[in-house]
């Protein structure tokens, strides 16, 4: 029997779809330890809430639209020519890249979402943030967790680039960008000059600056 050493050098084919389940699992197990851990609501788009909607049915969106085209890589590969996937995202190398990006992404995401502890949040309450989180992570990224869904999603695109993978990279995106500047308002109004401290040290999406004292 001959042996195939394309596909044994291949990464499995249901790998983006078990890394995507587990940022929905992981993110479904922190929402409920904290609601039941720290009495808090985690989950709430109350603020600015017209905005937020749109925000959340992007998030959405990208949710349905990862979960599709990570199914349908491995059980219809097929399929995915039809919707533009061209023939060199085949290239094992390729695929390991993409591997080691959503494996660093659920990692990114986990540890921030512990790091944040009664502070994690899905979408702004009408009450505004939790208390200000500045250590791990956060520490070189004010919005880690969001880089982490980022990463995933761009992942997936490299895993199979095509217009729906496209669109759910677009669809995140656009939602980093809308929910971000919503936090952001709330933190400065309830944290004040300590966030404003922290944001000039910390990046919004990674690297830390030295800021001279005055």
């Amino acid at each position: 029997m001959a042996l195939d050493f394309e596909s044994v050098l291949m990464p499995p084919s249901w790998l983006p779809l078990v890394a995507l389940l587990a940022i929905i699992a992981i993110s479904a197990l922190r929402l409920f330890s904290v609601e039941r851990k720290h009495g808090v609501k985690a989950f709430s788009f109350g603020r600015h809430a017209a905005i937020q909607g749109v925000a959340e049915r992007n998030w959405k969106l990208a949710t349905a639209l990862a979960l599709a085209s990570a199914l349908a890589a491995w059980l219809t590969p097929d399929w995915e020519a039809a919707l533009g996937r061209p023939a060199w995202a085949d290239v094992a190398a390729l695929k390991w890249v993409s591997a080691l990006v959503f494996a660093g992404s659920v990692l990114i995401i986990a540890t921030a979402q512990l790091q944040m502890g009664a502070s994690w949040r899905i979408g702004v309450p009408a009450e505004g943030p939790g208390a200000l989180v500045a250590h791990g992570l956060f520490g070189w990224s004010r919005n880690p967790i969001f880089v982490g869904m980022i990463g995933a999603m761009f992942a997936l695109f490299l895993w199979s680039p095509h217009l729906l993978t496209a669109a759910g990279l677009a669809a995140t995106w656009t939602l980093a960008l809308v929910q971000v500047r919503i936090e952001e308002e709330a933190m400065r109004e309830k944290h004040g000059d300590a966030y404003e401290r922290y944001a000039a040290e910390v990046g919004r999406w990674f690297g830390r600056r030295h800021v001279s004292a005055s």
